[in-house]
Parts: structure tokens; sequence; C-alpha cells
């Protein structure tokens, strides 16, 4: 695991995200090529918001992707494999970026913290089962005419994220739980030995 200066330091290119997108293998019905068009698609919806951090990538220079940006995209791609429109995906990114980052950054220190602290269930017939890492939930509905709603991104801890994706509901399910730790711990993983990637055109 990276420490806050390590992590700080994360930069990779865009060819290199679309290689560890990859190799994470939740969105493996894609070519590379698809995957390409979808994130270039996320990033003109500023899903990664370069503009904040001064990034045109004018004069053939590539965009830098931060652990933050890594994570945008990485979380955006995730909530459409489990099957959410494109811009649904989009509204629940923009709705608050600033916090989505916090809940980027808790959830890979939480082994540290101690907030994703291991559950350990157990079934009347001996079976046991253990759930670690926070769980980011949009706590989104999607109205009959398609109309998005969302109070902002939160972070469930084992206990909660089990108790919410277990509840009886009527007339509502829950969507856009991500299992944040998981994922961000991964997608730091692949990010610091990702090769470099010879550019084609302009990203």
């Amino acid at each position: 695991m990276l420490k806050d200066i390590e992590l700080d330091r994360l930069s990779i290119s865009h060819g290199q995200v679309l290689w560890v997108i990859d190799g994470m293998n939740f969105v493996s019905w894609l070519t590379r090529p698809a995957l390409d068009s979808v994130l270039k698609k996320f990033r003109l919806n500023k899903v990664p918001d370069f503009d904040r951090l001064g990034q045109a990538g004018r004069a053939g220079a590539d965009f830098a992707y931060g652990f933050s940006e890594v994570m945008d995209c990485v979380v955006a791609m995730k909530l459409v494999s489990e099957g959410l429109a494109f811009r649904h995906v989009v509204g629940l990114m923009k709705f608050d970026p600033e916090r989505l980052r916090q809940c980027y950054l808790r959830a890979y220190f939480e082994a540290e913290s101690g907030t994703g602290v291991p559950l350990r269930v157990s079934s009347e017939d001996g079976r046991h089962l253990s759930i670690s890492g926070l769980v980011l939930d949009f706590k989104a509905q999607i109205s009959r005419s398609g109309a998005l709603s969302t109070p902002g991104p939160i972070l469930l801890d084992p206990w909660q994220a089990l108790e919410h994706y277990t509840g009886n509901y009527v007339n509502f399910h829950p969507t856009g739980l991500v299992r944040l730790s998981q994922l961000a711990t991964e997608a730091v993983r692949l990010a610091v030995v990702a090769p470099p990637v010879k550019r084609g055109r302009k990203s």
C-alpha cells in the first residue's frame, strides 16, 4: 500500500489507465478501442474534470491521471458494468466530486483507519463469511421517467453495506453500490506497475 505522499505522486497516462481497467477485468466484454472510446466520452463530460487541474491536453501533451482521476475512471466504468445508463453515471460522478475524492482516499487507507475492519458472518449450519473494506453508496434512485436523484456519495462500513444490500425493499432496490476499498487497492496496485504505452493519435 502506498503512503499519502507516494499516492500524491501517482501519475499515469490515458493509455495506462486503459491498461489498468482492462487488467481489473470487470468490463471484459469491451475491446480496448471500445473502452478507450467510452473513457474519452466520460472525459468530455468532465469525468474526470481536468479543467480543475489546469490540464487541457493541448500541444500533443497527454493528460496526467493522478489517483483521483484514475478512480473516477474506475468507478464510472464499474457503474457502467452494473447496467447504469451513461447519463446516470455522469450525473452520479458529477453530483459532489469533492466528496467523492475524499471517499476514494478513505476507502484506500481504510485498512489503517480500522473503519473497514473485517465483519465475520456465521450461518446456523456452520458456514462463515468474512466481509471487509468500505463500500461506496450513491443512494441513487431513478424514476419511471428516467430522472436521477441522489443525496451524494457516502461510505458504508461492512456491517452497513451488508444490512443495506440484503434489506427487505418494496418498490425500491439499491442502485450504485461499489466495493470501493477493493477497487482502489487493485487500481493502485496495477497503476504503479503499468507499462509505458506507445501513443498513437492524441488522446
